[in-house]
């Protein structure tokens, strides 16, 4: 399959670029590609003409370009207007580009903010309304909302990701240090990329994907229902000691 990655050089993309390059033949797009041969290629998610050129000839596009610099519940003026020139414009635009160029799979990267007002100890569908908390939260909000317009509307086959912070098992930093019990590490959340992009029939869904833990309290049987996906990990497991789901990063 052809894809398109969207912010592939970011801290998601440089993880999943390598696992999906010996399954797909990828066009990997970010404001700032790395110094190497194509496919990387300079792309800007709020430049629509960008978009188009970047998706023609392609089957899929995973969606990953999000204003970067700050996580979570941030607030600042300034940002918020970047987070919304990215991840609602962005969206749009990546959305719109597919449909001109007649892509048929989107893979669009959420968030399990958008479901953060569901405090503990509510248990939460993997496909549970919005209850956003923050700024951030809101743009994936509106982003899940145009893609189950474009699906409804145009025939997108379009697979909504709510992820938490995912983890990487090799990075030496966050050993000793306590993570939430929603943090993913990152095989878990490759496994569900991958098979979200690959799942036959699929119209529009929305699926939330966390790290299997002893005090998880959101749904996976949607992820394993729609995706086939099975969590494989568990950080306790690992060694890694589990502090509070509101734990400061």
């Amino acid at each position: 399959m052809r894809v398109l990655v969207t912010g592939a050089a970011g801290y998601v993309g440089q993880r999943l670029v390598p696992d999906l390059a010996p399954r797909h033949d990828l066009r990997c797009g970010d404001v700032r590609p790395p110094s190497q041969a194509p496919p990387w290629l300079r792309l800007d998610v709020t430049r629509f003409e960008e978009l188009v050129q970047a998706m023609h000839g392609v089957d899929a596009v995973v969606h990953l370009a999000v204003a970067s610099g700050h996580e979570g519940d941030f607030e600042d003026i300034a940002f918020n207007q970047l987070r919304f020139d990215v991840n609602v414009k962005g969206t749009w635009n990546v959305l719109e580009a597919a449909r001109q160029t007649g892509v048929r799979r989107v893979v669009f990267t959420s968030s399990l903010m958008v479901v953060w007002g569901y405090g503990p100890p509510d248990w939460v569908p993997g496909d549970a309304p919005p209850r956003p908390v923050g700024t951030y939260a809101l743009t994936k909000q509106l982003g899940e909302m145009m893609c189950a317009h474009y699906a409804k509307v145009h025939g997108l086959s379009i697979v909504c990701l709510r992820i938490p912070k995912p983890i990487d098992l090799q990075d030496p930093a966050w050993r000793g240090r306590r993570v939430r019990p929603q943090w993913i590490a990152f095989p878990d959340l490759l496994q569900a990329y991958r098979l979200a992009l690959e799942a036959p029939d699929i119209g529009f869904e929305v699926v939330t994907v966390v790290g299997e833990s002893s005090r998880r309290r959101w749904d996976l049987e949607r992820a394993m229902r729609v995706l086939g996906y099975r969590p494989t990990l568990r950080l306790e497991d690992l060694g890694y000691e589990i502090g509070d789901e509101r734990e400061p990063v």
